[in-house]
């Protein structure tokens, strides 16, 4: 997953960006800071014959003291895009989050990752906030 985490990072950001952002040892510590056994947290994974070709990190997070489902981390390999995929993760995360209690579901991302964000505004979120270059989706579940 922290491959696939640095190819986010390159695809969204050019390569020389996206590579000296964080080092592959911090995003293998930051998948395990996700799925840390005290957090409440789940790992999706869309498989074809065989191989993963896409997976999502949901979890349940807190701001100003509301609980809420948060879409940690997504990726889908790019032969495998535009397959329903990434929808399919989209809706599976908001399922585990409405059996957790969840009444919200958000994301954060670059603002410049347009294809993020076309995928969360066409499953009804809307950015909530934009901080420098980060954009925070979120929709009611």
């Amino acid at each position: 997953m922290a491959a696939r985490m640095r190819e986010t990072l390159t695809e969204v950001l050019g390569k020389a960006r996206g590579e000296a952002m964080y080092s592959l040892a911090w995003l293998d510590e930051r998948v395990r800071f996700h799925l840390d056994p005290s957090r409440t947290a789940e790992v999706f994974l869309v498989e074809t014959e065989g191989q993963v070709v896409g997976h999502t990190i949901v979890r349940e997070e807190s701001r100003d003291g509301e609980p809420y489902g948060l879409f940690s981390t997504m990726f889908v390999l790019p032969e495998h895009r535009r397959r329903e995929v990434a929808r399919a993760l989209v809706v599976r995360g908001e399922e585990w989050m409405r059996g957790h209690g969840l009444l919200r579901a958000a994301t954060n991302t670059s603002s410049s990752n347009e294809k993020l964000i076309r995928l969360f505004e066409g499953q009804g979120y809307a950015i909530v906030l934009r901080v420098e270059h980060m954009v925070h989706l979120s929709r009611a579940l």
